[in-house]
């Protein structure tokens, strides 16, 4: 995994007019997500939530990681190596 933190992208899942109720729905869904917040809007509050990434997913090496052009190199250095390998029978 690389040193860069990924920030967290939170979800908004509902806006409402006053907070007992925000809190109603935010007390809900902290069963469900990691972590859930209320925030005040001039015209309300809304109630985000965020879940953490799966360890599993974690684990993979993402095409993100990769700089522009080297996920090419690695499929052209495997057509490489079939052909070769195709070419060495004959």
């Amino acid at each position: 995994m690389s040193n860069e933190k990924s920030t967290k992208v939170w979800k908004t899942v509902a806006s409402f007019q006053t907070f007992s109720e925000a809190d109603k729905k935010r007390k809900e869904l902290a069963e469900i997500y990691t972590m859930v917040k209320v925030r005040r809007l001039s015209g309300g509050f809304k109630v985000k939530a965020w879940n953490a990434p799966d360890p599993e997913r974690d684990l993979e090496k993402s095409n993100a990681d990769l700089k522009k052009g080297e996920n090419n190199k690695k499929k052209r250095k495997k057509q490489k190596a079939k052909s070769n390998l195709f070419n060495a029978d004959l």
